[in-house]
């Protein structure tokens, strides 16, 4: 036999992987060198190694990880038992030993084949480290990572999740809460049309083309509000509605949403005193985590404790806003609790000689998914306040049972509708040499008569951090030509 190297050829010869391959994988070790002398297999697998001079005996240093069998003078069938490390010892004929470290893992052909098959598309890896199972990958749903891990603890107790996220996972909400008055908006003339109890039929304005008391079929062209065929119409054609029926103030902004940004007309109502914004937040949060904000109060409530003390409890009153961001993908899943509160004199409550004014609220809890820079609203949260005004004739109205004739009481309907509008951005961190001059950047001094009229400054500069990069070159300044430089 050559004293120089032994070659040893692993084969494949059990499951689906032998029919698949039709190379039967080698591992070469050369004695003196000693290059390769360590393998690894997953628990039940078997290898068919193969010298180049005939076996003399063979040994196992632990038979309760593996098992050697001989299968021909240059055949040795290798069977991976339990778990753990051992010492594989071959000798030749002339008593040569070659001696190999065999590693035997968990068997996660089962937890690799499950993960493929639940969580098509994503990068994910299994390996395992004695009685440890560690899955690494990049996914695109911040969700993934913790399903993964709850699949892999049902193939091991000990599981390292190294699993990370790819893509942008910060989401960025900017958030418009408005009261809109629905009694201004009808003194303003506006109508609210009818619309039928089916949803399908919807009264609209087409000019002197309708008639009172008509409808147009909005099914067969939903995409459009307000138009479809008609069939009672002597051409056959369907007429335009350019101003299709709404009965609240959302579906006021939504009939506007073609001819109008929504921004736009809200602002014009604000404007018009018909509608007030209440607060307009921007938020910023990591997928997966909760952001929150609040722009109000908090309400001292006593509570009675042991020991005839007294506890107190504070109560969040004003505008309130929770939201749930999820990245999935370039979507954003979004989950939204909006509220608007306010102290209720009118149902305070006394406890131990203390008032406590009651909350009036208006909240809404949604979960949408949107795409990068789309916004919904959510609307139909109505206050309906009834007030008394009294006036009366100085002394006159003052003088019992007569003084009613010189006084007058006048009620006022006060209803509102609360519209909240939000906005999802995913969101990345900017680098400094791309922020925007701020304010404070610009510096003014007063030019002297010639540098005024002669060289055309007008004393105005931009301040330039030392250091800075990205800064574009002073232009020189004179009465012809360029005066400092844009970035």
């Amino acid at each position: 036999m050559s004293r120089h190297a032994v070659v040893v050829a692993l084969m494949l010869v059990a499951g689906r992987a032998a029919a698949a391959q039709d190379v039967v994988p080698t591992m070469r070790i050369d004695r003196e060198v000693g290059a390769a002398r360590s393998m690894s297999l997953e628990a039940g697998q078997n290898r068919l190694l193969v010298v180049s001079d005939q076996i003399g005996r063979i040994a196992v240093a632990n038979p309760d990880v593996a098992d050697l069998k001989v299968v021909t003078p240059y055949q040795v069938l290798l069977t991976a038992k339990g778990i753990g490390s051992t010492d594989l010892t071959l000798w030749d004929r002339d008593n040569h030993p070659l001696v190999i470290a065999l590693q035997v893992t968990r068997n996660l052909e089962g937890l690799r084949k499950q993960l493929k098959e639940l969580f098509p598309g994503e990068k994910i890896e299994v390996s395992s480290a004695g009685d440890l199972v560690v899955i690494a990958g990049q996914v695109s749903d911040v969700r993934i990572p913790e399903r993964v891990a709850e699949v892999a603890r049902l193939h091991a107790s000990k599981v390292a999740n190294l699993v990370q996220v790819s893509g942008q996972q910060q989401v960025q909400l900017e958030v418009r809460f408005a009261e809109v008055g629905r009694t201004g908006l009808r003194e303003m003339g506006v109508n609210f049309f009818h619309k039928s109890d089916d949803g399908k039929r919807v009264g609209g304005m087409t000019g002197n083309r309708t008639y009172p008391g008509d409808f147009l079929n909005t099914q067969s062209n939903p995409s459009i509000p307000g138009t479809g065929p008609r069939g009672l119409w002597a051409s056959g054609l369907p007429p335009d509605v350019p101003n299709p029926a709404f009965n609240n103030a959302f579906s006021f902004f939504l009939s506007q949403g073609g001819q109008f940004p929504f921004s736009v007309m809200l602002n014009l109502l604000e404007q018009s005193n018909l509608a007030k914004t209440l607060a307009e937040p921007t938020l910023v949060a990591m997928s997966g985590q909760e952001a929150a904000f609040l722009a109000g109060g908090e309400l001292p409530i006593p509570l009675a404790s042991t020991f005839g003390q007294t506890a107190v409890e504070w109560k969040k009153f004003g505008i309130q806003l929770h939201f749930t961001p999820t990245v999935i993908g370039d979507a954003i899943h979004l989950k939204l609790k909006a509220e608007v509160s306010d102290l209720d004199p009118t149902t305070a409550v006394t406890v131990g000689g203390t008032t406590i004014p009651g909350l009036v609220s208006r909240q809404s809890e949604t979960t949408i998914r949107l795409g990068d820079g789309q916004s919904f609203a959510v609307a139909g949260l109505i206050s309906d306040k009834v007030r008394s005004q009294s006036a009366r004739v100085p002394v006159l109205g003052s003088i019992p049972i007569l003084g009613a004739l010189f006084r007058s009481q006048a009620y006022q309907r006060d209803e509102t509708e609360l519209l909240v509008v939000v906005t999802a951005r995913l969101a990345k961190p900017v680098a400094p040499h791309e922020l925007p001059p701020l304010p404070t950047d610009f510096e003014n001094n007063d030019p002297s008569d010639a540098a005024l009229f002669l060289l055309g400054s007008d004393g105005s500069a931009v301040k330039q951090p030392k250091g800075a990069k990205g800064a574009g070159p002073t232009a020189a300044r004179g009465a012809a030509g360029e005066r400092g430089y844009s970035r």
